[in-house]
Order: structure tokens, then sequence, then C-alpha cells
């Protein structure tokens, strides 16, 4: 194994204490020999004692120097005291051997130096002595906290760092190793087998590594290594895979992929590379072999995406838990024509206006895709042969885009996409995204039909209520001007499409029960008698079994055929429904088919005015009609000027009900 040294850096000491210090000693010793050759009868005569107190002395400066260049070995404060003690203790020890030199010191030397001798070699002794415990024991745990327990190899951390630590001007080779089925050798074996095929895996490895490579556990089946220089790494991968076989015997033992770069990529951008180009590798080995896991992870995600059957629902659910199952931070969606972009933020402004650039330039990757109807990616966008200036300045780091065809041509397409880091563009990210992009060209295509059925049976259901009209002798126009209050109203009330699509639907419909009734009391002149009453009050419940026969009406609008003659009050018919028990569409449309009703002639009734229409749905909210609704209407849709219809004079004449 290979052992990292316990400091980190290029420069591991502190060289600006040692130099500091060494400049320091040297004046002061300047300063000292020059005072002394100042003294009376200083005369340089070479001595054993003198040159006994400078060896002493130089002793003390090494130890100084030792304590300053590993000041991180100690506690700062014992650091200090002891370099000023070595250090007072050197500059007195260099005094007395210059004056011993020049012949001037005392007779007491020789004592003296025997004492500083004995102080000198304790002192470095306690000195040396706990910076080396220390270093050892800080190398121990540095080296724990970057040694992978079970392997023995370098971890995440290790691996980082070393790699960190390198000239960033060197060339090489950075692999990703990713162990096969090591699941399944958990399965067979337990962890024990799957412990003991990681272990030998990490030997093998290990043993087969050139000289200045380095092997470290990346994950619970990742190693990476990082090899010098840009050679063939079949030669020296190749044959760990034929000495460390697959306990099912069924596989290789791994995977690998590499990327050729310099020390200045960053390390999680290289690993993007040869992440990349091991699954390539893997996915080719395992469609060779027929290796029913080659898509493992997968095989779930068509039969939820199956469950999806609107385009929001297809965009909102299916293509981002597609996206963060293929590891990508966001998605987006863009038609041809870029009448739609849909993206995980829905209102980046900045995205759309970078799209629309992309879609406009003939060589980028969003035009390719658009033209060739094919996929595309880049695990590295920057060096793609499609990077957009714009693109990489915003951080695009890595990104696949997948065509969504319908009925065969290009619509439009869907896009993982990452920012913050760099990713694999892998196989399972493709096939997750091509799943979704033909989903979405299914549902499109099932849209265009169903919008043009809609139209059909839209155009069907206006032919059905003229029909109405005319055996009910209503004027003409009446079911389209109801139709068009009752949107406006639901507008105003706050509606969804699919409520408004109800609304127009059971407005259609409403009065379909009207052909049970006999000729003889629909069309008759004058008031109905009692029992001609109850007759026609069957219409709405004969008319909602008419309209459940139909297999496109939603309940809504088959409510709305049984209610709208039902009233706020609870006087209404068939069930005498009350207050907010009322159906909402049956309450909206009721005030509609009366106002519009009452403002036209029928031949029972002259028109009345649109002003006495209106005195009358106000007298009749809270009674007949929903006081909330009513005031809407008269507010929102009607106005000071009323409809807009016409304005015929007269008094309301007495009759049968206008909308019995």
């Amino acid at each position: 194994m290979n052992v990292p040294p316990p400091y980190g850096g290029r420069w591991p000491f502190n060289w600006p204490g040692v130099l500091l210090t060494l400049g320091g000693y040297g004046l002061t010793f300047a300063v000292f020999v020059q005072m002394v050759r100042q003294m009376p009868g200083a005369v340089f005569q070479p001595t054993i004692l003198g040159f006994g107190h400078l060896v002493v002395t130089l002793l003390l400066i090494v130890c100084t120097l030792w304590m300053i260049a590993f000041a991180y070995g100690f506690r700062i404060r014992v650091t200090v005291l002891q370099g000023i003690v070595t250090g007072m203790l050197a500059d007195l020890l260099f005094l007395r051997g210059v004056r011993a030199l020049y012949g001037v010191a005392g007779a007491e030397s020789l004592i003296d130096l025997g004492l500083m001798l004995v102080a000198a070699v304790s002192l470095i002794l306690l000195v040396t002595g706990n910076n080396t415990e220390n270093l050892r024991r800080e190398r121990q745990e540095r080296q724990a906290q970057e040694t992978d327990v079970l392997t023995g190899q370098l971890n995440r951390r290790g691996v980082a760092r070393r790699y960190s630590a390198l000239p960033t001007d060197t060339a090489l080779t950075v692999v990703m190793i990713d162990l096969n089925d090591l699941k399944g050798i958990n399965d067979l074996g337990g962890h024990s087998l799957g412990d003991h095929h990681l272990r030998a895996t990490a030997q093998a490895l290990q043993g087969h590594l050139p000289p200045g490579a380095f092997l470290g556990r990346w994950g619970g089946d990742e190693f990476v290594a990082v090899l010098p220089g840009h050679g063939d790494v079949t030669a020296v991968f190749g044959p760990v895979q034929a000495q460390v076989p697959h306990p099912s015997g069924r596989t290789l033992p791994f995977a690998y992929g590499s990327a050729q770069v310099t020390a200045s990529m960053p390390l999680d951008r290289a690993l993007a590379l040869a992440d990349q180009q091991m699954y390539e590798d893997k996915a080719g080995a395992g469609r060779a072999a027929g290796d029913p896991e080659a898509g493992e992870g997968v095989a779930d995600f068509p039969h939820f995406l199956l469950g999806l059957n609107s385009l929001p629902a297809i965009l909102e659910r299916g293509l981002s838990r597609a996206a963060i199952l293929a590891g990508f931070e966001e998605w987006m969606y863009v038609e041809r024509d870029m009448d739609r972009i849909f993206s995980r933020d829905a209102h980046n402004a900045r995205l759309e206006a970078g799209v629309r650039i992309s879609m406009a330039r003939p060589g980028s990757m969003t035009s390719q895709v658009m033209t060739l109807g094919q996929s595309l990616w880049a695990a590295d966008y920057e060096r793609s042969p499609y990077a957009q200036t714009d693109w990489i300045e915003r951080g695009l780091k890595s990104i696949v885009m997948t065509p969504v065809l319908e009925h065969g041509q290009v619509r439009g397409l869907v896009a993982f996409f990452n920012h913050r880091t760099w990713h694999s563009v892998t196989p399972k990210a493709r096939q997750l995204l091509g799943a979704v992009a033909t989903h979405l060209g299914h549902q499109l295509e099932r849209d265009a039909v169903v919008e043009r059925l809609e139209s059909s049976v839209e155009a069907t259901l206006t032919g059905l209520g003229t029909i109405l009209e005319a055996r009910d002798l209503e004027t003409a126009g009446h079911t389209e001007r109801v139709v068009s209050l009752a949107l406006r109203l639901g507008k105003a009330a706050g509606l969804d499409e699919d409520a408004l699509h109800d609304l127009r639907l059971g407005a259609y419909l409403h009065d379909m029960g009207k052909l049970a009734i006999p000729d003889r009391v629909l069309l008759k002149p004058g008031p109905l008698d009692p029992a001609e009453w109850r007759l026609m009050q069957t219409h709405s419940r004969e008319g909602a079994l008419m309209a459940a026969r139909l297999p496109a009406l939603s309940p809504a609008v088959i409510e709305l055929v049984r209610s709208h003659h039902e009233r706020w009050d609870g006087q209404g018919y068939p069930d005498g429904l009350a207050g907010e028990g009322v159906p909402l569409l049956a309450r909206i449309f009721a005030l509609c088919d009366v106002y519009d009703a009452l403002t036209h002639a029928r031949p029972y009734k002259p028109a009345w005015t649109p002003g006495a229409a209106r005195a009358e749905l106000a007298a009749q909210a809270g009674r007949q009609f929903d006081p909330a609704l009513t005031a809407l209407f008269l507010r929102d849709v009607l106005g000071e000027g009323g409809d807009g219809g016409e304005d015929a004079p007269g008094p309301p004449a007495p009759g049968r009900s206008p909308s019995p």
C-alpha cells in the first residue's frame, strides 16, 4: 500500500519561521562578535573551550529550528516558550564561546559549559522526543482518516487529497472501476463473501499499478485509480480481470472506464468522463452477454410512466422522476415552434432565452437534435463539439437531449442537464429520457386525436341543441346565447378549463329530456294543468338518463342536465335540492337560461326588457338563484348595460314559466 506523507501541500514545513529565526540568530551573533572584539585585550585565540561552546550553540540552534519547522506538532504555548528558552540559551552559549575565543572569558566558563551542555542535551531530547511522538500520532490519525477500513486502500478523502497535491501540469489517466453484481455476491454467500471479493480485487488492482499510481475505494462497489501519464489502461487492468474471478462465474469481476486529463482538471469532472466510458463499456458487455441486469433500475419506470395520461403529469412527475433516477439536477421540455418551454424552474427566463438562441444556431446541440431527430449528449459540455459560449458562461456542465416524435415528425425535445457538477451520461440515463420522450410523443398524438373527436362531438351536440330549440319552439340561437353567457359567468366564478368544458356540454344538452315529452304538452300555447305540469317536470330526470348513456359525458354534465331546475330555496325539481346542495354548474346555467328566456319572445309571452329581467333576477336572489352568483352575473357578466341583447319595450307579461 502506498503510505501518504504526513504533511499536505508542496511546502509542508514552516519555512517562513525557519528563515526568520535564522536571520535573527545571524543578526544577534554578529552583534555579539562585534561587541567582544571591542573589549580590552580581545585577541582571537582558538581554544577547545571556545569551540565547545559554539558546538553546543549549534545543537541548540538545530533544536530551535526543529521546533519551528514542525511547529504544528506541539501546543502553541509550549512551542513559543521552548523557542524562547532555547534561543536565549543559544545566545548565551555563543556569547561565552566568542569571549573564550578572544581570551576574555573567566575561569568559570568550563563549569558553565558543562552545565549548559547537560541542559542543552536534555532539552534536545525532550523536544525531539515530543515532536516525534506528535508527528507519529498525527501521521496515524491522518492515515486512519484517509484509509478504507475494509480494503486498506485510500478512501474517497484520501484519493481527493492525493489528487489535489499533484502539480497541475501532471498528465494523468483517471480510471473508474465498478465491481459487477456485488449485491448478487452478498446474496449468494453473505456479506463475508462480498467483503472477501472486495479485498481480493483491491489487492490485485494494487499489485498491478505502475510506479507513481495510487488506488482508492470511492464508494460501496467502486474504486478509483490515478495513473501517471496517458497510457493504455487495458494492459494494467485486463490481467486483473482474469486474476480475480467473479464468485458466480458468470461475468467479469469489474468494469472500468478511463479519462486522460491533467491534474488541473477537477477530480469530479475527470471522474464524470471516466464514469461515462465505464458505463458505455459495461452496457455493451451486458448486451453482448445477454445480461438481464444491464438495465437494472429502469425496469419499473415504464409502469409508473404508463399511469401518467396528461402532458403536465408526464412533465412534472414523469420527467422529473426520470431526472432524479438518472442523477441529474434539472430537466426541460421544448416544443419545436417554441410555443411551450417547461423546466424544473417554471419561470426561468434565462433558460428560455438560452434555448431560443440555441434553436436559432445551426451547429448547436438543440438545433441538431431538432434537425436530425437523434439523441445527443455530453458529459463535459465545454469540451463537446456542440458547446456554446453563452451556455458555458452560464455554467452548463453536462447535458443529454432526446427528440420527441409525433407521427414520425420531431415535435420537440426533452433534456436532462447539470450546472453544479459534471455527470456521466450513462445508457441508463439515456434510456430513462428516451422512455419519457416516447410516452410524451404518444400523449401528444392522443391529445390531437381527442381534440379532433371533441370538436366533432361538440359540433354534434350543437346540432342537437338546435334540434331541441326547434322542437321546443324556442327562439333561434337560444342555446348558443346561453352557452356564451354561462361560460362568461363560469370564468368570472373561477372555473378551470375542465369545468368550463363540462358547463358547455351541459348547456347544449340541458333540455334533451324534452324529447320524451309529448307534443301536446310541450307545444301547448297556454298554461299547463297540474297533470301536464307533472309530466313536463319529468324532462330533467329523463334527460339525465339519456345523457348517462353517452360515454363521452362526465358526471358533472349529467348533474347539470338533471338539476338545472333546482332552486336555491329547495322548491325546485326533480330532487328538491337547496343551497349549495344544488350542483355549481346547474346554478350557473339556471341564471343564464332564465335571463335569456326572459329577454326573448316565446309563443306564450313577449320579450322582457333587459332592465326588467335584471330586476327579476335580483328579486329572485336567495330564492330561486344563488345570491352570490346572481350578484356576480349582474355585475361582471351583464354590467350596467345588460348583455347587449334586444331591448324590447313592454312590461313583463304573465304566463307560464319562461323556462319550465
